[in-house]
Parts: structure tokens; sequence; C-alpha cells
């Protein structure tokens, strides 16, 4: 399966930075409100196995949503995996799956590396490229505005 990564350097401890990210569901939309509206869980109680609907904010080109199955989540390896049932890439760019992998890697004490990486399916060459060139940058955005905030926390 062809995938899309992404590395981005972290000035925040993975631990911190792990700490943040299980509070995104609140986090992200008062962070970026124009780029995300609200996240909430649908179906189930946050773990593994629960679905969580994700509005966008007026920032993202066409709006819409993104509905996300939970699929794992480790609390000691700092990862997460997600697959979207609905919505985002699978509407926005015709992609038949899109699964995303964020691990945080410690790289210091006030420092970590997270990687992302995403497993997708279907599409055109075009709409694949498009897809990966716009989820690069938004995860980018994403994740240093959240590295911010906890820096401003500390």
């Amino acid at each position: 399966m062809p995938t899309c990564e992404l590395e981005i350097e972290l000035g925040v401890s993975a631990s911190a930075m792990w700490a943040a990210l299980k509070d995104q569901n609140t986090l992200f939309p008062k962070l970026m409100p124009g780029a995300i509206a609200s996240i909430d869980i649908v179906e189930g109680d946050g773990g593994p196995g629960s679905v969580r609907l994700v509005k966008f904010g007026p920032m993202v080109p066409d709006g819409g949503h993104v509905k996300q199955l939970i699929v794992s989540l480790d609390d000691e390896g700092y990862s997460a995996v997600s697959e979207e049932l609905e919505g985002g890439h699978l509407t926005q760019f015709g992609l038949t799956k899109w699964m995303q992998t964020l691990k945080l890697i410690p790289s210091g004490e006030n420092a970590s590396k997270l990687h992302i990486c995403a497993e997708y399916e279907g599409g055109s060459e075009e709409s694949v490229a498009k897809s990966g060139e716009i989820s690069l940058q938004g995860l980018n955005t994403v994740f240093k505005a959240v590295e911010g905030y906890v820096k401003s926390s500390v």
C-alpha cells in the first residue's frame, strides 16, 4: 500500500506533547478554530474502537468533516492509529482508504520527533499528490500550534 510520510521536529518532550494530544478534542478547536470547528466522540469511550467526528472550520477548502475510527492508542509508546470512515480524504480526493499513524519519538529532555505515516488506496495520481501536499502542510501547522501551546503551558 502506498504511503505518505512526514517528520516534525518538536521543541517539547514526547510525554508533554502526548499529554496535549490526548486532549485534542478540546484543544484543537480552541487553538485553531478556523481549521477545526469541533471534535466529538460519536461512538465509544474515546479509546480503540471509538469513532470521532471532526468538523472543519471556515479555513478548510470545501469545509466538511471526517469521521475517524480510532484503531489503536499506545500511551507507553506515544502512538495512535486512526482510519477515515467517511469525509476527509475519501470525499475530497476520491481515495478509498486513508489510515494514519502518529508516533512521538523522544529525542532529548525537551525535544521529540513526530513521525506521521498515512497509508492510502485509490484516487488518481493527481488527487493523491494534492491530498499528500495539503495533508502534510495542514498536519505541520496543527502540530506546531500544539507545540507552541505546550511550551507556553510549561
